[in-house]
Order: C-alpha cells, then sequence, then structure tokens
C-alpha cells in the first residue's frame, strides 16, 4: 500500500469528512460566526430601511400630494413596494452586501412591509 491508495480510501475520505464537518459546525456555532451574520443581517435591514424611506420620500409623497384624496391605488403602492425592493438591492450592492442572499428572496417584501409600516408610524 502506498500513502497515495491509503489517502484516497474510503475510510480516510469519510474521516476527512467527519472532521471538516465538525470544524464547520464549530465555526458555525461560535459566538464570533453568530455576532458576524447578525452584524451581516443589521446592515442589509439598513439598506432596507433607507430605500423604503427614499421611495416614500420621492414617489408615494408626490403621488400622495397630486391625488384628490391624498391616496394611493393598489398599482401604485405595489409599484411603490417594487422601487423599494429594487433601490434596497442597488443600495446593498454598493456596500457589498447581496440582499437577497442575507435576507432571503422571499422574505424581502416582508421586510420591505415591516420597515414601511415602522416608517409611516414615524
Amino acid at each position: 500500500m502506498t500513502l497515495t491508495s491509503i489517502l484516497t480510501s474510503d475510510p480516510a475520505l469519510s474521516l476527512v469528512a467527519g472532521v471538516a464537518g465538525t470544524l464547520w459546525a464549530a465555526v458555525q456555532s461560535s459566538s464570533w460566526f453568530n455576532r458576524l451574520n447578525r452584524d451581516r443581517v443589521q446592515r442589509a435591514l439598513r439598506c432596507v430601511e433607507a430605500a423604503v424611506r427614499q421611495v416614500y420620500e420621492e414617489y408615494v409623497r408626490a403621488i400622495k400630494a397630486a391625488s384628490a384624496d391624498g391616496t394611493l391605488t393598489d398599482d401604485e403602492r405595489r409599484r411603490a413596494r417594487e422601487l423599494a425592493r429594487d433601490r434596497a438591492i442597488a443600495i446593498a450592492r454598493t456596500d457589498g452586501i447581496d440582499l437577497v442572499a442575507t435576507l432571503g428572496r422571499e422574505h424581502l417584501d416582508l421586510w420591505v412591509e415591516r420597515v414601511l409600516a415602522r416608517v409611516k408610524r414615524g
């Protein structure tokens, strides 16, 4: 048996995979890794908040001022949310954050809604 055949054997590869998995689990459970993830999510949420505030100030207020009753139609609300989501992704990208990967595609609209409710409350 040569060293190469020993290292490429199934038991050796299983041992390496087991050790790597154990190390990765230890890193993921560390306070450092949790703090890193929490900081990344907080930065992403600040981008969402900045985008929602910008769209609210620029788009929504202009439409409300031009509207006779001061409300938005369903299409205008949908468009405002799309603009906020797209602007949040653009702002995050300039900060080096992949917003969709950080918050999740399915949760991004929920975060926009949550921030919008907070902005409306003042």
